[in-house]
C-alpha cells in the first residue's frame, strides 16, 4: 500500500556545513525541517515501476500534489497516454478508479486504519510523498515534538532521527552535508514489518528542492518488495487540484476486492 511545516516562508536555512557532532537532536531535526522541499501545489510527470509475479511492471503517468488538501496520481495506457486508472487521496478518503473495466473503490482512510491495524492517515501520507518528516495525526511538527525525538549518528554522512511508540518506530536518515532527508522508516515495534521510503536524485524545482526518484520496500514475513517513483518535468505552485468525478455507470467495489485483485498481480 503506497498509501511539519510551519511557515517556511520564515524559516531560516540551517548552514550545511555544520557537522552531526555540533547538533543537537533538535536542532538536526529542525535543520532537516528548514530543508524540506516548499510548495503549495506541485505536478510531475511520473514513472511508476512495480513488483509483480512474473518482475516488474512500469507505467508512465502524473503525480500531482496540493498541500494539506488532495494527492492524485494518475496512470496512462502506452501510446494513447488516455487515464487507465486514477488514485486520489485526501484527509478523508482513498479513491481508486479502474477506467478499463469502469470500477471503483472509495473508502474512508479510517477504515483502513481499522483494516490493517495502523496509524496510517493522510498527513502521513503526505509526507512520505514530499520528503518530510511527521509523525501520526500531525500536519505540523511542534518544539515539543522536536524533544521527543533521539539523534544517533549512522555515519560521518548521516545521522538517524527517530521516535518510538508502544506499537512503532518513525525513524528518518538525513545527510549532514545537506540537511535533507534521504530516507523515511515505518517499522512495527518487533521490526517484522517495515516501510521504508527512500528519496534520491535531487533537483532544484522552482525555489525549492525536490527528490527525482523515491523508492519504496516493504519488508516482512520474510518477503521484500520495491517500487520505484521517476519524477520528471516537475514545477509547482500556480496549480488547482479539483476534486475526482465518479462516473454514474461505473460499478463500486470493496476494499478486500481491490486488494485480492493487487495480490494476483
Amino acid at each position: 500500500m503506497l498509501f511539519a511545516y510551519g511557515c517556511r516562508s520564515s524559516k531560516k536555512m540551517v548552514s550545511e556545513e555544520r557537522s552531526v557532532m555540533r547538533l543537537s537532536g533538535e536542532e538536526h531535526l529542525a535543520a532537516v525541517i528548514a530543508n524540506t522541499p516548499d510548495f503549495t501545489a506541485l505536478s510531475s510527470r511520473l514513472k511508476l515501476t512495480l513488483p509483480t509475479k512474473k518482475g516488474e511492471f512500469s507505467v508512465n503517468g502524473t503525480l500531482k500534489i496540493k498541500r494539506d488538501e488532495r494527492i492524485q496520481i494518475s496512470l496512462l495506457i502506452p501510446v494513447i497516454r488516455t487515464e487507465a486508472a486514477r488514485i486520489e487521496i485526501t484527509p478523508e478518503r482513498i479513491l481508486a478508479i479502474d477506467r478499463m473495466n469502469k470500477r471503483y473503490v472509495d473508502v474512508p482512510v479510517e477504515d483502513i486504519k481499522q483494516l490493517l491495524g495502523t496509524d496510517v492517515d493522510y498527513p502521513m501520507l503526505q509526507s512520505l510523498f514530499t520528503n518530510d518528516i511527521f509523525l501520526p495525526g500531525k500536519y505540523h511538527l511542534t518544539k515539543k515534538d522536536y524533544a521527543s525525538f533521539v539523534a544517533l549518528p549512522v555515519d560521518e554522512n548521516a545521522v538517524l532521527l527517530s521516535k518510538k511508540t508502544r506499537k512503532r518506530t518513525y525513524a528518518f536518515t538525513a545527510s549532514n552535508e545537506t540537511n535533507r532527508l534521504t530516507e523515511s522508516v515505518i517499522a512495527s515495534s518487533s521490526a517484522a514489518h517495515r516501510l521504508r521510503w527512500q528519496y534520491n536524485n535531487f533537483g532544484p524545482v522552482g525555489d525549492t528542492v525536490f527528490p527525482m526518484e523515491m523508492t519504496i520496500f516493504l519488508e516482512g514475513g520474510g518477503e521484500s518488495s520495491k517500487t520505484t517513483l521517476t519524477l520528471s518535468r516537475l514545477s509547482v505552485d500556480g496549480m488547482e487540484l479539483k476534486a475526482t468525478s465518479i462516473p454514474a455507470k461505473y460499478e463500486k467495489i470493496g476494499l478486500m476486492d481491490l486488494m485480492r485483485m493487487i495480490e494476483n498481480l
